[in-house]
């Protein structure tokens, strides 16, 4: 393994792999084009179908493997994330799975949102795939995180504050990275969640993907299950909701560029860091 020096990192929601085959197809063609790490959130078992994991690695090839935090459930109950790298690039030292501390209900207004989708309204216990990684004779450590959609800022603050405790009771390495899906929703576009996750995360840490614009757009959520009116009105108005919710959070890491790559299969978009270390 030689020294590297330049590292490829991407962020990507899957959408709990609605649209497997072409999920699978973006991946192949984001490490063709150089990715050494994959961050992927809502991952989930599904009856009688192979994990999307494995299908993922069977086309990637022999140099990649993965690591990955998924609940025992089928379906969404299972929720999880997952970390998938190449072996030539990066070698493992070892892996954490963290469960983030978890709502006990919903408000009045999430039960709503969830009987408009079509989705049984039960909190979901969010998890943390984590990798401590040797790169150029150095320690890395990435962490794919999922933070909750649902509980409001405070909650959303709770479970990352959680994460960041977690992390402080083990090595400290030599890079950092915690990326995925924040759930920074903000309809009023204040952006003070934004400045929340900063205050959080300290001076150590900077945004490397604070400028790719937004990564969501509430027109491409899944409608299978919703009340039928929901997606006549967000297609027959064209109502788009878009928000940047994807993050990669780096310390000691210099960003060469970032950005969103505009492919379907998602309702998010993947987001793509390359760093100089």
């Amino acid at each position: 393994m030689t020294d590297l020096n330049e590292l490829t990192v991407v962020t990507y929601n899957i959408q709990f792999g609605i649209n497997a085959e072409k999920i699978v197809s973006n991946i192949e063609i984001l490490a063709k084009d150089g990715a050494n790490i994959i961050c992927l959130q809502e991952t989930i078992n599904i009856a009688r179908h192979e994990l999307i994991i494995t299908t993922i690695l069977k086309r990637l090839g022999k140099n990649w493997k993965a690591s990955y935090n998924v609940g025992l459930e089928d379906g969404r109950l299972s929720i999880g994330t997952c970390i998938i790298w190449n072996t030539t690039v990066l070698t493992l030292k070892y892996e954490k799975k963290i469960l983030l501390p978890k709502l006990n209900t919903f408000s009045a207004h999430e039960k709503f949102y969830y009987w408009i989708i079509g989705v049984p309204g039960i909190p979901v216990q969010r998890r943390v795939t984590t990798c401590y990684f040797t790169i150029n004779q150095k320690l890395l450590r990435v962490s794919s995180i999922h933070i909750d959609n649902v509980g409001g800022q405070l909650h959303r603050m709770q479970q990352l504050s959680y994460l960041l405790t977690q992390l402080k009771q083990n090595t400290t390495p030599d890079y950092e990275i915690i990326c995925g899906d924040f759930n920074t929703f903000d309809l009023l576009k204040t952006g003070y969640e934004k400045k929340l996750l900063q205050k959080k995360f300290g001076k150590e840490f900077h945004d490397a993907s604070k400028k790719v614009g937004w990564t969501s757009d509430i027109y491409n959520i899944d409608f299978k299950t919703s009340i039928s009116v929901f997606p006549w009105i967000i297609k027959t108005f064209h109502l788009h909701i878009r928000r940047r919710l994807d993050y990669l959070w780096v310390k000691n890491m210099k960003v060469i560029k970032c950005e969103k790559i505009m492919i379907p299969g998602s309702d998010h978009f993947p987001v793509v860091a390359k760093f100089e270390i």
